[in-house]
């Protein structure tokens, strides 16, 4: 009876935002927020002047990849954002795959979205200010070759 209502439930009812999980390059990583997961085609209009007058059309250009912003709570130790993103203008850098995997109630991935190719644009440190006692935060933007969304 109670796997009925929770298959209701699951059915019925909104994926609620606050259970997922983010994987890079293979190694779990927990952020508190994900945002720019967003997918975008580039149009261009087109005039042509015809016989009526000038005729409109809007074209299909290329798809845009996404921005995706990650931000994470500063624990002591904690550089291994930094260090990917310092590593770029090194031999040794890398572009890493990222999965993100929204969980259902049962820590089970129900959809992902999975960035190849990864890697750093951008690393932002904490806001300090010593009249706060706020979490310092820090977040790390990415661009990838492609996303792919997919369900589970």
């Amino acid at each position: 009876m109670a796997e009925d209502k929770q298959s209701v439930i699951n059915s019925d009812y909104p994926i609620t935002a606050f259970r997922y999980k983010a994987t890079i390059g293979g190694d779990e990583i927990n952020f508190s927020e994900i945002s720019g997961l967003d997918l975008e085609y580039e149009s261009t209009e087109y005039k042509e002047a015809t016989s009526e007058g000038i005729k409109t059309i809007q074209v299909v250009g290329q798809r845009n990849t996404p921005t995706v912003t990650l931000k994470r709570g500063l624990f002591e130790k904690s550089l291994a954002l930094y260090d990917w993103f310092n590593s770029m203008h090194t031999d040794d850098f890398t572009k890493k795959d990222t999965i993100i995997s929204l969980l259902n109630n049962n820590n089970e991935a129900i959809m992902t979205w999975t960035l190849a190719n990864s890697f750093p644009t951008k690393f932002e440190g904490p806001s300090l200010d010593a009249s706060s006692n706020d979490i310092s935060f820090q977040s790390i933007e990415i661009k990838a070759d492609s996303m792919v969304v997919a369900d589970q």
